[in-house]
Protein backbone atom coordinates (compact mmCIF):
# COMPACT_ATOMS: atom_id res chain seq x y z
CA UNK A 1 0.00 0.00 0.00
CA UNK A 2 1.13 3.56 -0.53
CA UNK A 3 1.12 6.16 2.23
CA UNK A 4 -2.62 6.98 1.81
CA UNK A 5 -3.62 3.35 2.28
CA UNK A 6 -4.22 2.21 -1.30
CA UNK A 7 -3.07 -1.29 -2.20
CA UNK A 8 0.21 -1.55 -4.15
CA UNK A 9 3.00 -3.94 -4.97
CA UNK A 10 5.99 -4.00 -2.64
CA UNK A 11 8.91 -1.83 -3.77
CA UNK A 12 11.26 -4.72 -4.31
CA UNK A 13 8.72 -6.65 -6.36
CA UNK A 14 7.93 -3.62 -8.51
CA UNK A 15 11.63 -3.02 -9.16
CA UNK A 16 12.20 -6.61 -10.18
CA UNK A 17 9.14 -6.67 -12.43
CA UNK A 18 10.34 -3.53 -14.19
CA UNK A 19 13.74 -5.11 -14.80
CA UNK A 20 12.27 -8.46 -15.72
CA UNK A 21 9.85 -6.80 -18.12
CA UNK A 22 12.71 -5.67 -20.32
CA UNK A 23 15.27 -8.45 -20.18
CA UNK A 24 15.12 -11.58 -22.25
CA UNK A 25 16.48 -14.49 -20.22
CA UNK A 26 19.07 -15.33 -22.87
CA UNK A 27 20.72 -12.04 -21.86
CA UNK A 28 21.40 -12.10 -18.13
CA UNK A 29 20.87 -8.86 -16.23
CA UNK A 30 24.64 -8.60 -15.80
CA UNK A 31 25.02 -8.30 -19.60
CA UNK A 32 22.11 -5.94 -20.17
CA UNK A 33 22.87 -2.80 -22.15
CA UNK A 34 22.04 -0.52 -19.21
CA UNK A 35 23.93 -2.52 -16.55
CA UNK A 36 27.01 -0.30 -16.16
CA UNK A 37 28.03 2.73 -14.12
CA UNK A 38 25.86 5.58 -15.34
CA UNK A 39 23.46 3.21 -17.09
CA UNK A 40 19.84 4.32 -17.44
CA UNK A 41 16.62 2.65 -18.52
CA UNK A 42 13.29 4.48 -18.73
CA UNK A 43 10.01 2.64 -19.14
CA UNK A 44 6.63 4.17 -19.92
CA UNK A 45 3.14 2.85 -20.55
CA UNK A 46 -0.36 4.06 -21.27
CA UNK A 47 -3.85 2.60 -21.36
CA UNK A 48 -5.33 0.07 -18.95
CA UNK A 49 -1.91 -0.34 -17.30
CA UNK A 50 -0.13 2.99 -16.95
CA UNK A 51 3.54 2.70 -16.00
CA UNK A 52 6.29 5.29 -15.61
CA UNK A 53 9.75 4.44 -14.33
CA UNK A 54 13.35 5.59 -14.54
CA UNK A 55 16.19 3.52 -13.12
CA UNK A 56 19.86 4.53 -12.91
CA UNK A 57 22.76 2.17 -12.15
CA UNK A 58 25.96 2.85 -10.21
CA UNK A 59 28.61 1.03 -8.13
CA UNK A 60 28.39 -1.82 -10.61
CA UNK A 61 30.46 -4.92 -9.81
CA UNK A 62 30.70 -7.88 -12.19
CA UNK A 63 32.27 -11.18 -11.20
CA UNK A 64 31.09 -12.96 -14.35
CA UNK A 65 28.30 -12.67 -16.92
CA UNK A 66 25.94 -14.30 -14.42
CA UNK A 67 27.14 -12.76 -11.13
CA UNK A 68 26.98 -9.02 -10.51
CA UNK A 69 25.74 -6.26 -8.23
CA UNK A 70 24.66 -2.65 -8.63
CA UNK A 71 23.14 0.28 -6.79
CA UNK A 72 19.77 1.11 -8.40
CA UNK A 73 18.08 4.48 -7.88
CA UNK A 74 15.06 6.08 -9.43
CA UNK A 75 11.28 6.07 -9.25
CA UNK A 76 8.34 3.98 -10.42
CA UNK A 77 4.65 4.78 -10.73
CA UNK A 78 1.79 2.62 -11.93
CA UNK A 79 -1.99 2.57 -12.16
CA UNK A 80 -4.17 -0.38 -13.13
CA UNK A 81 -7.52 0.67 -14.60
CA UNK A 82 -7.49 3.71 -12.26
CA UNK A 83 -8.10 1.28 -9.39
CA UNK A 84 -4.80 0.13 -7.95
CA UNK A 85 -2.03 2.71 -8.07
CA UNK A 86 1.29 3.39 -6.43
CA UNK A 87 4.42 5.50 -6.57
CA UNK A 88 7.80 4.48 -5.20
CA UNK A 89 11.21 6.01 -4.87
CA UNK A 90 13.76 3.29 -5.56
CA UNK A 91 17.01 3.08 -3.57
CA UNK A 92 18.17 -0.51 -3.64
CA UNK A 93 21.11 -2.82 -4.05
CA UNK A 94 20.47 -5.40 -6.77
CA UNK A 95 22.48 -8.64 -6.58
CA UNK A 96 22.42 -11.32 -9.27
CA UNK A 97 23.68 -14.90 -9.01
CA UNK A 98 22.71 -17.00 -12.00
CA UNK A 99 18.93 -16.76 -12.46
CA UNK A 100 18.34 -15.65 -8.87
CA UNK A 101 18.07 -11.94 -8.13
CA UNK A 102 17.87 -10.38 -4.66
CA UNK A 103 16.94 -6.79 -3.90
CA UNK A 104 17.63 -5.02 -0.59
CA UNK A 105 17.05 -1.51 0.73
CA UNK A 106 20.19 0.59 0.43
CA UNK A 107 19.49 3.33 2.94
CA UNK A 108 21.73 3.09 6.03
CA UNK A 109 19.93 2.21 9.23
CA UNK A 110 16.91 0.68 7.52
CA UNK A 111 16.06 -2.95 8.06
CA UNK A 112 16.85 -5.06 5.03
CA UNK A 113 13.76 -5.41 2.88
CA UNK A 114 14.82 -8.60 1.18
CA UNK A 115 13.04 -10.64 -1.44
CA UNK A 116 14.41 -13.28 -3.77
CA UNK A 117 13.00 -13.86 -7.24
CA UNK A 118 13.54 -16.18 -10.16
CA UNK A 119 14.23 -13.92 -13.12
CA UNK A 120 13.16 -16.59 -15.59
CA UNK A 121 9.71 -16.75 -14.01
CA UNK A 122 9.17 -13.07 -13.29
CA UNK A 123 10.69 -11.80 -16.53
CA UNK A 124 7.43 -11.10 -18.33
CA UNK A 125 9.27 -11.05 -21.66
CA UNK A 126 11.57 -14.00 -21.04
CA UNK A 127 11.43 -16.72 -23.70
CA UNK A 128 14.09 -19.10 -22.42
CA UNK A 129 15.85 -19.62 -25.76
CA UNK A 130 16.94 -17.57 -28.78
CA UNK A 131 14.30 -16.77 -31.40
CA UNK A 132 15.22 -18.53 -34.63
CA UNK A 133 12.20 -18.63 -36.94
CA UNK A 134 8.58 -17.67 -37.58
CA UNK A 135 6.21 -20.10 -35.87
CA UNK A 136 8.65 -20.98 -33.08
CA UNK A 137 6.88 -21.89 -29.84
CA UNK A 138 7.75 -21.24 -26.21
CA UNK A 139 6.17 -23.13 -23.34
CA UNK A 140 3.45 -21.72 -21.12
CA UNK A 141 4.53 -20.25 -17.77
CA UNK A 142 2.93 -19.32 -14.47
CA UNK A 143 4.13 -17.47 -11.39
CA UNK A 144 2.82 -15.66 -8.31
CA UNK A 145 3.01 -11.99 -7.38
CA UNK A 146 2.58 -10.65 -3.83
CA UNK A 147 0.05 -7.81 -3.72
CA UNK A 148 0.14 -5.54 -0.68
CA UNK A 149 2.68 -4.10 1.73
CA UNK A 150 4.30 -6.77 3.94
CA UNK A 151 5.03 -4.10 6.59
CA UNK A 152 1.30 -3.45 7.03
CA UNK A 153 0.05 -7.00 7.11
CA UNK A 154 -0.13 -10.21 5.08
CA UNK A 155 0.25 -9.86 1.33
CA UNK A 156 -2.15 -11.52 -1.08
CA UNK A 157 -0.72 -13.97 -3.62
CA UNK A 158 -1.95 -13.41 -7.17
CA UNK A 159 -1.41 -16.09 -9.77
CA UNK A 160 -0.35 -15.02 -13.26
CA UNK A 161 -0.62 -17.47 -16.14
CA UNK A 162 0.92 -17.07 -19.59
CA UNK A 163 -0.12 -19.38 -22.42
CA UNK A 164 2.11 -20.86 -25.11
CA UNK A 165 3.98 -18.14 -27.00
CA UNK A 166 4.17 -18.05 -30.80
CA UNK A 167 6.70 -16.07 -32.85
CA UNK A 168 5.42 -14.03 -35.80
CA UNK A 169 7.28 -12.62 -38.80
CA UNK A 170 9.86 -9.91 -38.16
CA UNK A 171 8.69 -6.35 -38.70
CA UNK A 172 10.30 -2.92 -38.53
CA UNK A 173 9.04 -0.90 -35.56
CA UNK A 174 9.93 2.50 -34.16
CA UNK A 175 11.75 2.32 -30.82
CA UNK A 176 13.55 4.67 -28.48
CA UNK A 177 16.81 3.90 -30.31
CA UNK A 178 15.39 4.19 -33.83
CA UNK A 179 13.71 1.78 -36.25
CA UNK A 180 14.56 -1.85 -35.52
CA UNK A 181 13.69 -5.22 -36.98
CA UNK A 182 11.84 -7.05 -34.20
CA UNK A 183 10.05 -10.35 -33.65
CA UNK A 184 6.42 -10.21 -32.40
CA UNK A 185 5.81 -12.91 -29.79
CA UNK A 186 2.09 -13.40 -29.05
CA UNK A 187 0.35 -15.18 -26.18
CA UNK A 188 -2.57 -15.07 -23.74
CA UNK A 189 -2.04 -13.89 -20.17
CA UNK A 190 -4.43 -13.88 -17.22
CA UNK A 191 -4.43 -13.12 -13.51
CA UNK A 192 -6.40 -14.99 -10.88
CA UNK A 193 -9.27 -13.26 -9.13
CA UNK A 194 -8.31 -11.88 -5.70
CA UNK A 195 -9.07 -9.08 -3.24
CA UNK A 196 -7.25 -5.91 -2.23
CA UNK A 197 -7.53 -3.44 0.64
CA UNK A 198 -8.34 0.07 -0.54
CA UNK A 199 -8.74 2.74 2.15
CA UNK A 200 -9.66 0.16 4.75
CA UNK A 201 -12.14 -1.75 2.58
CA UNK A 202 -11.61 -5.19 1.10
CA UNK A 203 -12.62 -5.10 -2.55
CA UNK A 204 -12.75 -7.95 -5.07
CA UNK A 205 -10.46 -7.81 -8.08
CA UNK A 206 -11.70 -10.00 -10.96
CA UNK A 207 -9.56 -12.19 -13.13
CA UNK A 208 -7.96 -10.12 -15.90
CA UNK A 209 -7.50 -12.03 -19.18
CA UNK A 210 -5.48 -10.32 -21.89
CA UNK A 211 -3.77 -10.88 -25.22
CA UNK A 212 -0.12 -9.83 -25.27
CA UNK A 213 2.44 -9.11 -27.98
CA UNK A 214 6.10 -8.75 -26.99
CA UNK A 215 8.31 -7.04 -29.58
CA UNK A 216 11.75 -8.57 -29.12
CA UNK A 217 14.51 -6.70 -30.99
CA UNK A 218 17.70 -8.73 -31.55
CA UNK A 219 19.93 -5.67 -31.97
CA UNK A 220 19.25 -4.61 -28.36
CA UNK A 221 18.49 -8.14 -27.06
CA UNK A 222 15.51 -6.59 -25.29
CA UNK A 223 11.77 -6.51 -25.65
CA UNK A 224 11.42 -2.85 -26.53
CA UNK A 225 7.61 -2.80 -26.50
CA UNK A 226 4.74 -4.82 -25.04
CA UNK A 227 1.19 -4.43 -26.34
CA UNK A 228 -1.69 -5.62 -24.13
CA UNK A 229 -5.38 -5.93 -25.03
CA UNK A 230 -8.12 -6.60 -22.47
CA UNK A 231 -11.86 -6.37 -23.25
CA UNK A 232 -11.21 -4.00 -26.12
CA UNK A 233 -8.91 -1.77 -24.08
CA UNK A 234 -5.29 -1.50 -25.15
CA UNK A 235 -2.13 -0.71 -23.21
CA UNK A 236 1.43 -0.24 -24.38
CA UNK A 237 4.53 -0.55 -22.18
CA UNK A 238 7.84 0.30 -23.85
CA UNK A 239 11.41 1.28 -23.28
CA UNK A 240 11.55 5.06 -23.59
CA UNK A 241 15.30 5.52 -23.12
CA UNK A 242 18.25 3.17 -22.95
CA UNK A 243 21.88 4.04 -22.38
Amino acid sequence: MNDDGQGRFSKTLLLTLLLGACINVQAQICEARFFHNGGVIEIGGSGMLNVSAKLTFSLVKKTSNTMCQAQVNGFAKYALMNFLSGANDIDHVLSVSGNKTSVANARPGKAADMATFDVQLLGLFGFGAPIQAVGQKFAAQSYTLAVGDPKRGPTTPVGVRMGEKTVGAQQSIQTAVGKLQCWPVRYARSTDATTAQVQGMVLPIPSIPSQVTDWFCPSTNLVMKQEIEHSGQKSVIEVKALR
